[in-house]
């Protein structure tokens, strides 16, 4: 059945429900069906492409708006999305349409209108921007919520008496991480924003069986140019935290080694750097975690992945007495994404963020890295939606 027939379908299957009766439906015939060859030259409009239709820091007028659609449909486009945006975007008409005033809404209606004359599906996003839904009128209670949480370890079999330590209550995109700058921040050549509000509710309180931790703490712990690097930074539980590793100079890559008195068997590894990715700009390292016996001879355990919340890998259980986090430098290609606006110095905006994510003279921040002997999910973090992939098909699909 065809995306356009099964929609049809099940809108009036909604239908029916509603009125209380039954819509008997008969489906098209390939007698009915123009030849192929026609459907081809002249698709029905299902079959059409959907556009974004982007409106730039409220440069409209209804002249564009009419001169839009009607190129639109000239050229074969099946219907829209109406998206208000802004990206640092210069005023060029001779007034500016600000979202929701009355001037904006009837060149929406207007819009709707020729949409509608053209025979052309128009949608709306649910908000200005990427701000989904949200704005100064939503109550923090009533705004969109992330999933947080605490852990404590007790032990079983006997009456616990005492405060359950409480989950972070940071706006932000994971536990107790600042919300990071957002594209106007970084095309503004600024930091993150302190957020105004903050929020939070109890969900649930759950508890189960764990297993004794068997991992035993690093020996030692050493950057490439040899200096002790802080452990106890980077595996406790403020995952702000944190310390930092010198750029590598000549043939040294960064890296951080961990070195224990006997071999370790670890079957997970997590990792988060701040400020090493933002959106739409990628991350500016590649990290590799790998594995010696005997500090010299070294062996790739897995790839770990960096986004604005920290990064969960899993992998085929490994033994070694030695492991190491090697920082690979990435070029960052934000500029090949974003065309320079009047105005607005591309160079400026990639400094801006190197020296969010602290690369360059003044080294790379490693703020959690943490490796265990449990078989954790998988990229749970990405896979739960607390940062944004640029192919989700590419997650595994293994718990």
């Amino acid at each position: 059945m065809a995306a356009g027939a099964k929609l049809a379908f099940l809108r009036a299957a909604r239908l029916a429900l509603i009125g209380g009766s039954f819509l008997a439906l008969v489906p098209a015939t390939a007698e009915d069906a123009p030849p192929l060859d026609v459907q081809f030259k002249d698709p029905p409009n299902v079959a059409r492409p959907r556009v974004w239709w982007h409106w730039m820091n409220g440069n409209i007028s209804k002249e564009g708006i009419a001169k839009d659609l009607e190129w639109m449909k000239r050229v074969g486009i099946g219907g829209l999305q109406n998206f208000d945006a802004n990206l640092q975007t210069p005023t060029i008409v001779a007034k500016r349409l600000v979202y929701m005033t009355p001037e904006w809404k009837d060149a929406f209606s207007f819009a709707a209108q020729e949409a509608d004359r053209h025979g052309l599906e128009l949608a709306i996003a649910a908000s200005p921007g990427w701000s989904e839904t949200g704005g100064p009128w939503v109550k923090p209670e009533d705004g969109l919520k992330k999933l947080v949480w605490s852990e404590m370890d007790v032990v079983g079999g006997r009456p616990f008496k005492g405060m359950l330590a409480l989950p972070p209550v940071t706006t932000g995109p994971f536990q107790s991480i600042v919300k990071p700058a957002s594209i106007d921040d970084l095309l503004g050549g600024s930091g993150p924003k302190k957020p105004k509000y903050s929020h939070g509710a109890d969900v649930a309180v759950l508890a189960w069986p764990v297993q004794p931790n068997t991992l035993a703490a690093p020996v030692t712990a050493f950057a490439n140019d040899g200096s002790a690097v802080d452990q106890a930074l980077l595996s406790d539980a403020d995952i702000n935290s944190a310390v930092t590793l010198k750029s590598g100079t000549g043939a040294s890559t960064p890296s951080l080694t961990y070195v224990y008195a006997k071999p370790q068997r670890i079957s997970s590894a997590s990792l988060f750097m701040p400020g090493a990715s933002a959106m739409f700009f990628g991350a500016v390292v590649k990290p590799r975690l790998e594995a010696s016996d005997d500090g010299q001879v070294w062996r790739k355990v897995a790839d770990i992945p960096v986004s604005q919340v920290p990064t969960t890998v899993s992998f085929v259980p490994t033994s070694a007495k030695h492991f190491r986090l090697v920082l690979t430098p990435k070029a960052n290609e934000s500029a090949a994404f974003f065309a320079p606006a009047p105005g607005v110095d591309m160079a400026a905006v990639g400094a801006g963020f190197a020296s969010m994510a602290a690369v360059g003279g003044s080294g790379l921040k490693i703020a959690d890295f943490r490796l265990s002997g449990e078989a954790r999910i998988d990229r749970y973090e990405a896979k739960a939606g607390f940062s944004i992939e640029q192919d989700y098909y590419a997650l595994s699909k293994g718990v």
